[in-house]
């Protein structure tokens, strides 16, 4: 007989179906990080964020007036310089006409070339006499405005804090011993010493009330309003 008219023979082998093919794997959404005051968020790009910067006194801890102390040292002297020299030109040039005047009362020219060079020499001995004393009142001057703002400022350097207390102190320190050099008798000295305890009451007075302007009190303005505060309560 033909073999190939019989049935197949099914296998004793189980059969095994192909299974479908896993998902693709979903992306993971990303976590957003969480506000947080050390971060800063703007729309701009990294490179062209503003610099960040805190309010402080302009001249630093230790400045007045938005100076710090060599800058004010140096303004300081400056205008004390020139503010002698414009007094002491003016009196030494006022002192040189009187003094021509009294010297040549007794031979007036009675020409008019006379008189033409009698008021050239005049005005000749009294720019001359005032430039002399000019530069001798603007080396006093600046030099006293120098030492008051060297006291002032080692005074703000030991306390640690720039306040009228240290500019008054500094004008009666310089007033003193401005007096004590030039020899003054009781009644200047007294003078002087209560004339650098107001400019130094006026400077301070006016550097505080600057830092207070612009929201730097000095300590003893906050002390007084923590006083007040807690009376009313």
């Amino acid at each position: 007989m033909n073999n190939s008219s019989q049935p197949p023979v099914p296998s004793s082998r189980p059969q095994t179906i192909a299974s479908p093919p896993p998902p693709p794997p979903q992306p993971q959404p990303q976590s957003q990080p969480t506000p947080s005051s050390n971060y800063t968020y703007s729309a701009l790009p990294p490179q062209e964020l503003p610099p960040v910067t805190t309010h402080e006194y302009p001249g630093g801890p230790l400045g007045r007036a938005g100076l710090e102390t060599k800058p004010r040292l140096i303004l300081l002297t400056s205008v004390g310089t020139l503010w002698g020299f414009a007094i002491g030109s003016f009196l030494g040039g006022q002192q040189a006409g009187l003094q021509y005047l009294a010297e040549n009362a007794h031979r007036l020219p009675t020409t008019v070339q006379g008189w033409y060079f009698y008021h050239k020499t005049k005005n000749y001995r009294m720019a001359l006499g005032g430039i002399k004393r000019g530069a001798k009142f603007a080396g006093r001057t600046g030099g006293l405005c120098l030492m008051y703002g060297a006291i002032e400022a080692g005074l703000d350097d030991i306390r640690g804090e720039a306040d009228v207390a240290n500019s008054v102190i500094a004008g009666v320190t310089a007033g003193t011993i401005f007096s004590a050099i030039t020899r003054l008798t009781r009644g200047s000295f007294r003078y002087s010493v209560l004339f650098g305890a107001a400019f130094g009451l006026a400077t301070g007075g006016l550097s505080d009330l600057h830092r207070y302007a612009i929201g730097h009190p000095p300590s003893y303005i906050q002390w007084l309003k923590q006083k007040v505060s807690k009376e009313n309560k």
